[in-house]
């Protein structure tokens, strides 16, 4: 008997060892037969059709990889994966059972095959026995970790938008008592109270950004008439209220005026001169530069003097949640090391990009291209 027959009229044996094996794992012990099974009989009926239909090269490579879609197998194998999340499983524990399945099937086989063996017959079984096998646990990893990143990124929407509500007390409360009488301590904590809120204001404001572009939306951009020069004249005089030990220095040539949303472009700005506070030599100037010189874009560039950004990481310096170690190591509250990665989304917002220089002789600079009409507008 080959091994697919051997699946076919052995199901209930191999279901009983898949059931014994989910239940030894932490989530499944008290879990009833119907959740413990799930989807195994559906996947084992695909496993022994699927060895016994026709084959060609290119598809055996293609299912290899855990590329071959094939129906039946994405509503057992993808259902399969989304269950056992829900479950508590883990990814580990649920590739487990494809091994423990894979190694039960074989087993109750090769007791079954002692007494006669085609070795010709046995060697072609068990290549397409494997191939299936690795495609169902490709495509069931593959659901289990988009619905996983999926439920993480709701996750951080929903706690980001539920929180701004309470933050907005307190802020407006701070912002009452400074119009009161206070002691000289009670003026300090006060102010402090109002600094921490806008720390808090900017990561869930990072925050809810970050969850609308990676759940595949767009940032929302209001273009209006914006002139880049004063904006970044406004926001180098909030770096430097917050930050009295350092120098920021601002600069403009040419006519800096397009169309632009004017909050998403001191959110673009504020973004990449806190960087710059933040990385940069406490001991040199952060610069800010806008050139209006083209008449179909502006420029905008932001630069700190220190050490080099080190090439192996410029490909990933605007990746989401991305910080050096040295970041890392001095910890900041307020940062979540989504700053550049919004930047570069605001300006893709408006049509244009974020770049990145950065060399031990001149410094680290991020250059900002924005048309002054943008596509979207």
């Amino acid at each position: 008997m080959g091994l697919a027959q051997f699946i076919t009229h052995n199901l209930e044996a191999i279901l009983m060892e898949w059931e014994a094996f989910a239940r030894s794992l932490p989530p499944g012990i008290d879990m009833d037969t119907a959740a413990l099974r799930d989807d195994a009989e559906r996947m084992l009926r695909f496993v022994a059709a699927d060895m016994q239909s026709a084959q060609s090269e290119n598809e055996r490579a293609l299912k290899g990889r855990g590329e071959k879609a094939v129906s039946s197998l994405e509503t057992a194998a993808h259902a399969h994966g989304s269950l056992r999340l829900t479950q508590a499983f883990d990814l580990v524990q649920m590739v487990s059972e494809f091994r423990a399945l894979r190694a039960s099937v074989l087993h109750l086989w090769s007791v079954h095959q002692q007494d006669e063996r085609d070795v010709l017959s046995t060697s072609s079984d068990l290549i397409r026995f494997n191939e299936a096998i690795d495609q169902i646990l490709a495509e069931s990893v593959q659901r289990y970790a988009n619905d996983m990143e999926r439920a993480r990124e709701l996750l951080l929407a929903v706690l980001g938008h539920d929180l701004r509500n309470p933050l907005s007390a307190v802020r407006m409360s701070a912002e009452v008592l400074t119009r009161t009488p206070l002691t000289p301590r009670q003026n300090k904590l006060t102010e402090g109270i109002i600094r921490a809120s806008e720390r808090m204001r900017i990561m869930i404001h990072d925050l809810l950004d970050f969850t609308r572009t990676r759940l595949g939306a767009k940032l929302v951009v209001v273009p209006e008439q914006c002139d880049l020069a004063n904006l970044c004249g406004s926001i180098a005089e909030e770096t430097r209220s917050g930050n009295p030990d350092r120098e920021v220095s601002v600069a403009s040539l040419g006519d800096c005026v397009g169309q632009w949303d004017c909050a998403r472009m001191s959110q673009l700005v504020s973004n990449l001169v806190g960087n710059a506070v933040q990385h940069g030599d406490p001991k040199t100037p952060v610069t800010i530069m806008t050139v209006g010189d083209d008449p179909a874009v502006v420029t905008l560039t932001v630069g700190n003097q220190g050490a080099a950004i080190p090439p192996e990481r410029h490909l990933h310096i605007f990746d989401p949640l991305n910080r050096s170690q040295a970041a890392k190591d001095r910890y900041e509250a307020g940062s979540l090391g989504l700053g550049l990665y919004i930047a570069r989304e605001i300006a893709l917002a408006h049509g244009g990009n974020v770049t990145l220089l950065s060399s031990d002789d001149a410094g680290t600079f991020f250059e900002a291209r924005l048309p002054r009409i943008p596509a979207a507008a």
